[in-house]
């Protein structure tokens, strides 16, 4: 589903941008409730119709069964999963020439100054923190194979880049039992001035280098996320995809001395 930018006071921003595709299947949404800060993206697959349905289904269920359901921020994350892959089902049921939709996803808690997360398929997800850009989740395609045998020697670096399967993704939301799930094995730490980003596929046509070089601005989260989408287009690939990003800025404003942690994090968007 396509969206205008969002943002959360003036430290959220998300936005879409469709590449050299005639149709859009990314889809995101934030939640704010009981102090869980929640951010959810999906990429669809499935063609126009399939990919928009299963991201758009996945993401507005995700966020609603998330603040139903009760316990640790980890199981709340995965009973959320679970009824989004069962909302998918539940479509396909409904529709059944859209059997075979279904789509990647990345949901991503921010509580008591941390952060956890649950994600299945290929949509990144990055912590920026001391100047340093480290990706979270785990890569759930075929390109993180490629990387492996890289780095053992059996394929070189342009070999992997050019491989015809490297974005076969090996688990997928579908309605059906789910491959691959990664989670956080414990909540993450946050920090005054890291910054936090979600992206869907279509942002690896920019290189870590570059994507931690437009980061490392002094900017609200809104310029970050259309100075990244800007760079993208401007590469002007004939076979760009959907891209999105979203960036969380971490407020500083209870933390001076960029070493200490911040006070409290959701202050900052009550005051």
């Amino acid at each position: 589903m396509a969206h205008n930018i969002l943002k959360y006071n003036q430290d959220y921003a998300g936005h879409c941008i469709q590449g050299k595709r005639n149709y859009q299947e990314d889809s995101f949404e934030f939640g704010n409730q009981e102090n869980d800060f929640l951010m959810v993206l999906a990429d669809g697959m499935g063609g126009h119709q399939g990919g928009k349905l299963a991201s758009n289904c996945t993401v507005k269920a995700f966020v609603e069964a998330y603040y139903k359901s009760s316990g640790s921020v980890a199981k709340r994350l995965q009973q959320a999963l679970q009824q989004s892959n069962e909302q998918i089902q539940e479509e396909v049921r409904k529709q059944p020439k859209l059997r075979g939709m279904g789509c990647t996803l990345v949901g991503v808690v921010i509580h008591n100054e941390q952060v956890e997360w649950i994600s299945v398929g290929d949509s990144p997800l990055w912590l920026y923190s001391g100047g340093k850009l480290q990706r979270l989740n785990l890569d759930h395609s075929m390109k993180s194979i490629l990387q492996a045998q890289v780095k053992i020697g059996r394929l070189t670096v342009k070999e992997a880049a050019t491989h015809p399967d490297r974005n076969i993704l090996l688990s997928a939301l579908t309605g059906e039992k789910i491959s691959l799930v990664d989670q956080s094995p414990k909540a993450v730490k946050l920090y005054s001035n890291d910054l936090i980003l979600l992206a869907s596929d279509g942002i690896f046509t920019l290189t870590d280098a570059k994507i931690a070089q437009v980061l490392s601005q002094t900017q609200p989260a809104k310029k970050l996320v259309l100075q990244l989408l800007e760079i993208v287009e401007n590469k002007n690939r004939p076979t760009q995809d959907n891209t999105t990003a979203i960036v969380t800025k971490i407020s500083n404003s209870f933390a001076p001395n960029k070493k200490n942690r911040i006070k409290s994090f959701f202050q900052f968007f009550k005051s």
